[in-house]
């Protein structure tokens, strides 16, 4: 990087000798020596010019109808604007020497589309030679770039000379100077010289950049490098290159280069400050500025290619949208430094030459300051330092992306070395937490076989219960987890009773706290909605789990829950939760990371205090799922408080309270119901759930396949479907039932039975006609809420 800084002065070195080079070689001849006789001679003073508008007049025309009014020359700017009029100069020109001389005379600019110059001798014979880009380049009298002509005087001859000019818009330049031949050639050498330089320069910078967005995929690259290739281009155009190399027989793209080659680098000109600058983040109002720019751009680029009548316009359009373009990268640079912004030095000092250069450019096309080979060529100069000075600001930008790439890879080897030592640690937590209630359960259901008629066979049925509710709270974790990570997460909606569902969570987290002698007071208002519309089982979880940790976290003091609700709308409602607990806190370091899934830190903590680590980080994907919002942070004194607010619909329809699923309903017969599940311990605990109800009969069938057979013999009320079975699963089953293939009717209630509670699984049962569905491990009360749901004939509880 360092030799890249140093190419870089070296090349802004050479290009300060090119122009030292030429400076007194182009603007004052004179100085070369004695090998000229006379500086360049400017004709202007001699000349008229008849200015015909959009008048065609011929040759003929002009000389000899004395009617057409001819002015001084001087009258008139030698910049006259942007113009598609006709004009004609007239002069004479004299040697009173003894000795024939040779002239050159360049008049127009190298992008006029017609100079034409006719030569009338004493004898008045005509010669016509040809210039402008509007013909083959091979066609020009005198083949240069330039609009230049060859004029020979004899000794003592006396030439009449009219030139017509006429561009298609741009433009046009109206000066008279006549160099001697030698002197001519001298000083075409000397400005092949600088251009040399200066395109080299260009080119050289865009090859460079356009390798480095090779390498680093940096759009900034792509964009400054385009900008570069299409400026060279513009310049090229205007200084007759581009006819002269690209387009030698003239036509529609010689006619339309520098428009086409200028609206591109605006373009990409814009699209590279908006990307330097990062405005899309750092200044939303230039960023879509910056846009509106680039729709100007584009715009005109359609009127120059599909809109010929308004060809002329395009001049002054690009002119202008190029003066707006300039303005909007500057108020970017405005904007950055107000802002405190890092901004590249060299990128400012660039930026301002191409000001300076641009400002002389635009001030020469409106003839405000004097022509000469610096103000013509402003421009030039302006964008050959910028592109020096901001080619070393780029430099910069790519030494800075290396230190930021070499920063992200140590960061990313730091962050696998991590996640290395929280998978071992997550492995060996779960192993742990998964190993403590089996040991409990095995080691009390073992004292349980020895000695079976224990008096506290109350208490260790407790104990096989507690653990198990904790071993299945570790795996619903987990698969929650993995069904975040995949992103299959969704609410599932539905009109829930509140009050109840709070009482419910108030009396399971009271035990857990008085279980470490903590004060739990759980503060329940009058003014909750009765019944709401929501995901009851999200809610349940997310206040469950931040009560857990509050109540781990706190082993002295207690903990403390508000609630309030506020009305937002006629039928929603946002309700706020307050827990505050009195416990150890969270620590500065630790705070930025608590809601993540798996931190270093967090694992640290799971030697002292049990679970996964896996709670805050579902409870705020669960938040953030119903748009809601969590705030934890540390009190004044001690503990932690939790600000969360979740918004529901209120349900109108309150329906009737203390419904009691052991109703008594009116038997029409005996029910029989077909269980079909693989499993034989899912089908003991659902036998004894059975045992407990009157009025049903059950039948048990181990696959899909026997289900069918047993329904070919059999009939049945309602069929409790597992998903998981050898032979034929619950899929292929409940399709064949519902297709009507089965010995049965085909609007059978099905029930189905599963651990798979994944959206997926539901979103297929569904489709396929079930009823109604039920997670395992089964809940008897719940199994039997949803058959008296499904079922006409209502089941009494023995």
């Amino acid at each position: 990087m360092r030799n890249f800084n140093k190419l870089h002065y070296l090349v802004f070195g050479i290009f300060l000798h090119a122009v030292a080079y030429l400076s007194p070689a182009i603007s004052n001849a004179q100085q070369l020596g004695d090998k000229f006789i006379s500086n360049p001679i400017s004709i202007r003073s001699k000349a008229s010019v008849l200015l015909a508008g959009q008048n065609a007049y011929d040759f003929n025309e002009i000389r000899n109808n004395p009617a057409l009014s001819f002015v001084p020359l001087t009258q008139i700017e030698e910049n006259t604007g942007f113009t598609n009029d006709n004009y004609w100069l007239t002069f004479s020109l004299e040697n009173p020497s003894s000795e024939s001389t040779q002239y050159y005379l360049e008049t127009g600019r190298p992008i006029t589309d017609i100079v034409d110059l006719y030569l009338v001798d004493g004898n008045g014979k005509v010669e016509r030679q040809y210039s402008g880009d509007k013909i083959p380049f091979a066609q020009k009298t005198v083949q240069h770039r330039k609009s230049i002509f060859d004029i020979e005087l004899e000794p003592n001859e006396k030439l009449e000379a009219f030139i017509h000019l006429k561009s298609d818009g741009e433009v046009v330049m109206l000066p008279l100077t006549l160099y001697k031949k030698d002197q001519f050639f001298y000083l075409t050498y000397k400005e092949q010289i600088f251009y040399g330089f200066f395109y080299g320069i260009l080119i050289l910078a865009c090859v460079i950049y356009l390798f480095f967005f090779s390498a680093l995929r940096d759009r900034a690259f792509i964009y400054y490098g385009l900008y570069v290739l299409f400026i060279a281009l513009m310049q090229f155009s205007l200084d007759g290159f581009f006819h002269q190399y690209f387009t030698p027989q003239g036509g529609w793209l010689s006619d339309r280069a520098v428009l086409l080659t200028a609206f591109i680098s605006l373009f990409f000109f814009g699209k590279y400050g908006d990307k330097f600058f990062n405005l899309k983040d750092n200044c939303t109002f230039l960023h879509v500025s910056g846009k509106v720019l680039g729709y100007g751009v584009v715009l005109g680029t359609l009127l120059l290619l599909a809109v010929p009548p308004l060809f002329k316009y395009c001049y002054p359009l690009a002119n202008a949208i190029g003066i707006l373009v300039l303005l909007h990268m500057i108020a970017s640079l405005v904007v950055m430094k107000i802002k405190k912004v890092k901004v590249d030095p060299y990128f400012v000092v660039g930026i301002s030459f191409l000001v300076f250069g641009f400002v002389v450019f635009i001030l020469n096309n409106f003839n405000a300051i004097e022509n000469s080979f610096f103000t013509n060529n402003g421009a030039k100069f302006g964008i050959g330092f910028e592109i020096i000075f901001l080619s070393i600001s780029m430099s910069n930008r790519i030494r800075s992306l290396r230190m930021e790439n070499e920063k992200n890879q140590l960061l990313a080897l730091q962050r696998a070395e991590d996640m290395n030592e929280i998978k071992s640690s997550f492995l060996s937590n779960i192993s742990h937490e998964l190993r403590t209630p089996l040991n409990l359960i095995m080691g009390v259901a073992t004292s349980l076989q020895q000695n079976r008629e224990e008096e506290d066979l109350e208490e260790k049925c407790k104990l096989i219960l507690s653990s198990s509710k904790n071993l299945l709270g570790y795996i619903e974790d987990i698969l929650d987890f993995t069904v975040i990570e995949k992103g299959n997460q969704e609410l599932k909606e539905t009109s829930f009773d509140l009050l109840s569902t709070l009482e419910k969570i108030v009396k399971t987290q009271r035990a857990n706290a008085e279980a470490k002698n903590l004060d739990f007071n759980f503060v329940i208002p009058n003014g909750l909605p009765t019944r709401i519309v929501g995901d009851k089982g999200k809610l349940v979880q997310i206040l469950n789990h931040l009560l857990d940790n509050a109540i781990k976290f706190t082993n002295h003091g207690g903990v403390e829950v508000k609630v309030h609700a506020k009305s937002k709308g006629k039928d929603k409602v946002q309700l706020d939760f307050e827990i505050a607990d009195t416990g150890i806190g969270i620590s500065k370091e630790k705070m930025s990371t608590i809601f993540e899934s798996f931190t270093k830190k967090s694992f640290m903590d799971k030697r002292e205090f049990s679970g996964l680590g896996l709670g805050l980080y579902i409870v705020k994907t669960y938040v953030d799922l119903q748009g809601g919002t969590i705030n934890i942070k540390n009190n004044q004194q001690e503990g932690t408080t939790c600000h969360l607010s979740l918004g529901f619909e209120v349900d109108e329809q309150v329906m009737e309270l203390g419904q009691d699923l052991q109703s008594s309903g009116n038997a029409l017969g005996a029910s029989r119901i077909l269980l079909v599940e693989d499993n034989k311990m899912n089908q003991t605990v659902v036998k004894l759930l059975f045992k407990k109800w009157e009025n049903v009969s059950l039948t048990i069938a181990n696959h899909g396949k026997e289900a069918l057979e047993i329904m070919e013999k059999e009939a049945f009320d309602l069929v409790l479907m597992d998903l998981q079975m050898p032979e034929m699963d619950g899929f292929e089953t409940t399709s064949i039932i519902r297709s009507g293939r089965a010995n049965c009717s085909p609007e059978i209630p099905i029930i189905v039975l599963t651990a798979d509670n994944t959206s997926d699984t539901r979103k297929e049962i569904f489709r396929l006609g079930v009823n109604d569905l039920l997670t395992k491990p089964v809940n008897g009360a719940l199994l039997l809420s949803k058959i008296n749901k499904n079922f006409p004939i209502s089941i009494k509880v023995a």
